[in-house]
């Protein structure tokens, strides 16, 4: 049957943005009352398209720039520790290395087992209620809000005198950070469906990958200030760094939308598209939903969250160790430390495009298990080399760089994409976002335990150990999560319309209902 081109109600201007497969009339009527199936509103291809290409010019672009801000104030600690900060604020290097057991404690290894717990015991109990408040204060509020609490507390590191002070910075920025991530992934859900998550997520991984490859550049030009003004380089990388972040801070605040409705960059045919869009993916979506804790409880009663949560802390194990650790690690090969900060640059631009490029096909084949099982078999081959490989070798050693970080992106990115997609309505799945991120951030109090100790060859034995059974079990994961979907998927599959009715009379909502199918 053809299925009719029709105007909307009240706007006689807006043509050919969606067709009803109904009669006009009927169509019409049941669009204003609210009665439209959402598997009977067509929506033209092409104008999605061209809808999704202008959120992806304004938004994805704003939110990743938020993000690689959050990481690189987050992360020039280990910058300013190897400039001078131990020694000012009476840091010695004794000091630091009696956290440790080990004499072959490098530098910054301890730095970073000192200020680490501080910044995870305030990120990690924060992150779910960060996400669940987004709804209620707004993002348009509440991540320029956390953004300008980090901004303002990175620029203070500047000052700062003491190992308290030290100390007490590092609890703010986890305070405040806590929420933005969980927060930019609730709010990219309400403007992009399952279907398309995964390469906009790739977006955000690039801002990982930038303060990965552009972190220590940027610092390395902003130590050069170093005495200008009286003011030492580490110093200068705080301030610099702080001013920026609230820059960007603002400009957040000036741009960012609350939901399709307020969006400047869109016009009033593209909020009738995304009117339909919502309408047609209400079951995921659902952007009119209420707070009810019973959509909380749901989240924590589904045992495939705590699979997926159990994924990300193996994986965010491996995330944090190669974020922190990869310049270490690349040292040990016996380069020396102006070589290796130039080796690690690419390490993470490569990782980046590869991931962002398996994102792509991922969502084009609408497949994620098999790209996070080919991500874990990566990983866990790079690190079986580094384990393995004489210290003597240290091109293939390097080369195992670029297995371990492309297969660990692909990998966890895209389990973050599909737990996205695995849950429905709006509350359960920030509740879930909260989850993922809570148990996976655990990994933070940690990492600084697993890369302490070198063999006297200088393999970092323990950590690359550890870091190639996480890989490998994260495999098992994936695959009972996938087995558990796809039966789930033929269960529904094979109701008869009987059955399909009791379902959805007995409750059955969100990502529980019998229409509901799950990505693999």
């Amino acid at each position: 049957m053809s299925v009719p081109i029709i105007k909307i109600a009240g706007e006689p201007n807006l043509e050919k943005t969606f067709a009803i497969d109904a009669q006009p009339t009927d169509a019409l009527s049941d669009l204003s009352k609210g009665n439209v199936a959402p598997e009977d509103i067509y929506i033209d291809p092409a104008t999605e398209r061209k809808l999704l290409w202008k959120i992806d010019a304004f938004l994805v672009p704003l939110l990743t720039l938020s993000f690689l801000s959050a990481y690189l104030d987050r992360s020039n600690i280990g910058n300013a520790a190897i400039a001078g900060m131990p020694e000012d604020l009476g840091l010695t290097k004794q000091g630091l290395a009696s956290k440790s057991s080990s004499r072959n404690v490098s530098f910054d290894l301890s730095q970073h087992q000192l200020t680490s717990p501080q910044f995870y015991v305030t990120y990690v109990p924060f992150e779910l209620p960060g996400s669940l408040l987004v709804k209620t204060i707004k993002p348009s509020r509440l991540l320029p809000a956390f953004m300008l609490g980090w901004s303002v507390t990175c620029l203070g590191a500047g000052f700062i005198k003491t190992p308290g002070h030290l100390y007490a910075v590092r609890l703010l920025v986890g305070l405040f950070e806590a929420g933005m991530y969980p927060a930019l992934a609730i709010t990219l859900t309400t403007f992009y469906t399952p279907q398309e998550q995964a390469r906009r997520f790739a977006y955000l991984y690039l801002s990982v990958g930038l303060s990965g490859g552009f972190g220590g550049l940027f610092a390395f030009a902003l130590l050069k200030l170093d005495g200008r003004h009286g003011i030492a380089g580490w110093r200068w990388l705080f301030i610099v760094e702080g001013v920026l972040s609230i820059g960007i801070a603002v400009l957040l605040w000036a741009c960012m939308p609350d939901s399709y409705q307020t969006c400047k960059f869109l016009n009033a045919e593209d909020k009738e598209l995304m009117r339909l869009r919502t309408i047609k993916h209400d079951r995921y979506m659902r952007l009119n939903e209420t707070f009810d804790k019973r959509e909380v409880w749901k989240a924590f009663k589904d045992y495939k969250i705590w699979l997926s949560a159990i994924i990300q802390f193996l994986g965010d194990i491996l995330s944090f160790g190669i974020s922190t650790f990869m310049p270490s690690l690349v040292r040990s090969f016996g380069f020396d430390s102006v070589l290796t900060q130039l080796l690690t640059v690419p390490i993470f631009f490569v990782g980046v495009g590869i991931y962002i490029g398996i994102s792509f096909w991922s969502d084009k084949i609408q497949q994620r298990a098999v790209f996070m099982v080919g991500g874990a078999l990566t990983v866990s081959l790079g690190y079986a080399l580094l384990l393995g490989l004489p210290m003597s070798q240290k091109g293939a050693l390097y080369f195992s760089c670029f297995l371990v970080v492309p297969g660990l992106y692909c990998m966890l990115g895209l389990n973050y994409v599909w737990m996205l997609g695995s849950h429905a309505g709006y509350y359960k799945r920030a509740t879930c976002i909260g989850i993922n991120m809570t148990i996976g951030n655990c990994a933070g109090l940690l990492i600084g335990q697993i890369f302490k100790d070198r063999t006297p060859e200088g393999r970092y034995l323990i950590g690359v150990a550890t870091s190639m059974a996480c890989g490998l079990a994260c495999i098992v994961v994936i695959g009972l999560i996938y087995l558990h979907l796809r039966k789930q998927n033929g269960i529904r599959d094979a109701l008869t319309p009987e059955e399909r009715q009791r379902w959805i009379d007995e409750g059955a909502s969100g990502d529980f209902h019998p229409d509901y199918r799950y990505i693999l």
